[in-house]
């Protein structure tokens, strides 16, 4: 049977992190009707891809033979390659480059390169806004465990821990990452924290295979308490069933609300033990919150917002 395409389409939504248009490349195409791309233009995993390369390949695309629900603008042969602008030319990742391959992009060396480049370029700054005294960072998903999962061009996903843990429990003396190629499963411990003699488990915010490790926090920890959105991230993984996956996490309001609650929290816990305040003057949160105030306990601080 073939794949619902509105269903699919309305299922959920996803945002690629800085991408400037979220419209699906057949919609730019001219092949199917305007709609927001579903899977974070990971497009040889997605169902619409590969609907589109069954019906190129059985010479549908032509004016007056494609299917009831596709379109094809007018005139148009798509199969002719200097018709065809490549997908990442759709998507606005590059600015020129057309299809020689019949959007065969898994065998395209083309494609590879791109891919390969994602994992290595610079990264974009993130845009943050203070809730309750914690920074948050825009378009970016959230655990309840306080791990954020930043969703990026090919539906790979970039990993790391949010300001309301770096503050709490840093600085650390070393992260425990796993290595190349395992395999985290949402909501399960997948690194670790480690301060002095203390050790925390952190829970993965997605189920997927480990793809890349950011080598400034392999041996030294600052990067992950001075920037946790932007250069102290994890890692990267390359997600299994990313669309569940991120209906199980936090996003935008649902975000805010939840880290006002978790400030709250630990509002109500630092006042009734310690006497102490939690934020300073200007509202930002005090760092090394624990450091301050060891008698808050470490487990009882990881099994509270930690969730382990």
């Amino acid at each position: 049977m073939k794949p619902n395409i509105q269903s699919v389409m309305s299922s959920t939504k996803v945002l690629a992190f800085d991408m400037s248009s979220h419209v699906c490349v057949w919609s730019q195409a001219g092949v199917i009707k305007s709609t927001r791309c579903i899977n974070a233009f990971d497009c040889l995993n997605c169902p619409i891809y590969k609907r589109m390369k069954q019906v190129v390949a059985d010479g549908k695309l032509k004016e007056g033979r494609a299917p009831v629900d596709w379109r094809v603008a007018e005139a148009r042969e798509l199969r002719d390659p200097f018709q065809m602008k490549c997908r990442h030319m759709l998507s606005g990742r590059v600015s020129y480059k057309y299809c020689i391959n019949d959007y065969d992009c898994d065998r395209c060396a083309y494609n590879q390169m791109i891919e390969d480049e994602v994992l290595a370029e610079q990264l974009s700054r993130s845009r943050q806004t203070v809730v309750s005294g914690f920074a948050l960072a825009a378009n970016y998903y959230y655990h309840i465990g306080h791990a954020w999962a930043r969703v990026e061009y090919g539906g790979r996903v970039r990993v790391g821990l949010d300001d309301f843990v770096s503050r709490l429990f840093g600085p650390f003396e070393r992260v425990d990452l796993p290595k190349m190629g395992y395999v985290l499963r949402q909501g399960e411990p997948g690194f670790g924290l480690v301060r002095g003699n203390l050790r925390a488990e952190c829970l993965s915010p997605l189920e997927g295979v480990v793809v890349a490790l950011n080598p400034k926090v392999f041996d030294q920890a600052g990067p992950l308490t001075a920037e946790p959105y932007d250069g102290g991230w994890l890692m990267v993984i390359e997600p299994v069933r990313l669309l569940s996956g991120l209906r199980n996490l936090l996003f935008e309001d649902e975000s805010r609300a939840w880290l006002e609650d978790e400030a709250s929290s630990l509002t109500a816990m630092v006042s009734e033990d310690t006497g102490m305040r939690l934020a300073a003057t200007g509202g930002r949160a005090l760092p090394d919150i624990f450091g301050r105030m060891p008698e808050l306990g470490w487990k009882r601080l990881t099994k509270a917002f930690l969730r382990t």
